[in-house]
């Protein structure tokens, strides 16, 4: 991670720090595979609303499971897309194992996911935009979750859950999953074709909270004419969380 990106992340890291002072703000939690650290393959949130609603936001590989005891309770997950460093295709067994830019991640979930593991064991729902609800719902079914508990939200839509507006929009990447999440004769056959499934569009997510905080989750996406007239402009978002990745996503530059 270049300085840029460093800097772009410690100055998320003291925008958290300034909304979990008082009373009435929303909490703001990184989970990541190192403690004090938000290091290259760190992708986990925790947003606390004011009213105790937890929200947790691609949990990627660098939460342990749903066993993770920096979880506690979780309301809401989030996903932004299905690939396997955001959904969760493995995670790590403890914190500070490996190097912040090299974690140790030896705990394969395949073909289920770190984020719908989490949502069955913590009885949340799982908010998503895209067609990617079905395939979640699916994923709840196969590990004896609730498939209702996978809810959807499209653009320009909204719902609410425990007193938080959810909304997505969109975001410019890939999202094929790949067919590792699969089992089956359709899974080899696209293996062997080279291509994943298709789940639909990536997104991003606006979250209003109960205190009127407005935050934008971009996802991995470019840049976007959406970012000023959905985002900044309709929405009003205070507080931007930007993914960062120059050949694979936003660079420096342009975050």
């Amino acid at each position: 991670m270049n300085n840029a990106c460093k800097s772009l992340v410690a100055a998320f890291l003291a925008s958290a720090v300034s909304l979990s002072a008082a009373a009435d703000t929303v909490n703001v939690t990184p989970l990541g595979s190192h403690d004090g650290e938000f290091c290259a393959m760190d992708r986990a949130l925790i947003f606390e609303d004011p009213n105790g609603t937890r929200i947790l936001y691609d949990a990627g590989r660098t939460v342990a499971g749903a066993d993770d005891p920096r979880l506690g309770n979780i309301d809401v997950v989030l996903v932004s897309h299905v690939h396997g460093d955001h959904v969760g295709d493995r995670h790590i067994r403890d914190v500070n194992q490996g190097s912040c830019g090299g974690p140790e991640v030896p705990e394969v979930v395949l073909p289920e996911s770190n984020s719908v593991n989490i949502t069955a064991a913590k009885k949340a729902k799982i908010v998503t935009g895209s067609e990617m609800p079905a395939f979640f719902a699916s994923k709840l079914k196969s590990v004896e979750g609730n498939p209702e508990d996978s809810l959807l939200v499209r653009f320009g839509a909204e719902r609410v859950v425990g007193g938080v507006v959810i909304t997505t929009v969109p975001a410019v990447h890939s999202n094929g999953l790949s067919p590792s999440f699969l089992t089956g004769p359709l899974a080899e056959y696209l293996k062997a074709a080279g291509v994943g499934a298709s789940v639909g569009p990536p997104t991003g997510y606006v979250l209003t909270f109960t205190n009127g905080l407005v935050v934008y989750l971009s996802g991995d996406t470019g840049i976007t004419a959406e970012q000023k007239l959905v985002v900044k402009d309709h929405y009003g978002a205070s507080l931007a969380v930007l993914n960062i990745g120059d050949t694979y996503t936003t660079g420096p530059e342009e975050a």
